[in-house]
């Protein structure tokens, strides 16, 4: 089997589908965050729809429209990220598009090929909101404390790619698939195959996403960020 690991598109449908038609791949697995920031939430959802994911939990922008609360994330993206829910997101998803955010799991524990795996945007002990830049094993407990028994966690949420071993656990964040933010402005993301994992990076047409957020005719001071955070990968 040949999974494609998609995490973090927030609404950049460009880097999504530069993705979908550079690989070949038997499965899609989707780790949340499919809303806000970029200008296409609602074709990015329709896209991965289509694609019918073998796993996709829900991210903390998905969570925050869907249930009208705060995402939570991190300081130097917050205030942007409310203004694109406020401008963007909530303008262009429609009620089925909400409904079918509310249905997304926080979390799936599953077999493939003889390995626990585990999968959620953020991490086990705090599945929506916890930053793990770095494997840390004391997130490795779910949120009543019992310490996770699959041996494979595949993560996003930080945008920052990683595959490493540690601690008895393999982890995996193919990184953000539509806003980079470590430095690369290629879009991220990962393979699984004959039970190994391959972080990838693929360019795609940075100017064309830029293109569609001007027109969505948003205040310069936001707009500004979004491209500068686009083309150089950084926040």
């Amino acid at each position: 089997m040949r999974a494609l690991v998609i995490s973090d598109v927030h609404g950049n449908s460009v880097a999504l589908r530069k993705i979908l038609d550079a690989e070949k791949y038997d499965a899609v697995w989707f780790l949340g965050d499919v809303t806000d920031y970029g200008p296409d939430p609602d074709e990015c959802l329709d896209i991965l729809k289509d694609e019918k994911p073998e796993v996709w939990v829900s991210g903390n922008h998905d969570y925050a429209n869907a249930f009208g609360v705060d995402c939570r994330c991190g300081e130097k993206t917050h205030e942007l990220s409310v203004y694109t829910r406020e401008n963007i997101s909530q303008r262009k998803l429609g009620r089925e598009d909400l409904d079918f955010l509310r249905s997304l799991p926080l979390r799936v524990e599953r077999e493939i090929d003889g390995e626990g795996f585990y999968f959620v945007h953020a991490c086990p002990r705090d599945p929506l909101y916890g930053y793990m830049f770095d494997f840390d094993p004391s997130c490795m407990t779910n949120e009543i404390g019992r310490r996770v028994d699959s041996n494979t966690l595949v993560y996003g949420h930080t945008h920052f790619p990683r595959n490493g071993v540690s601690g008895g656990y393999r982890y995996f964040n193919p990184g953000s698939a539509g806003q980079p933010r470590d430095g690369d402005a290629r879009a991220s993301y990962g393979i699984y195959e004959d039970g190994e994992f391959r972080l990838k990076r693929i360019e795609y047409d940075v100017e064309e996403v830029v293109r569609r957020i001007k027109n969505l005719g948003l205040d310069a001071k936001y707009e500004g960020t979004l491209i500068s955070i686009l083309r150089t990968g950084r926040v």
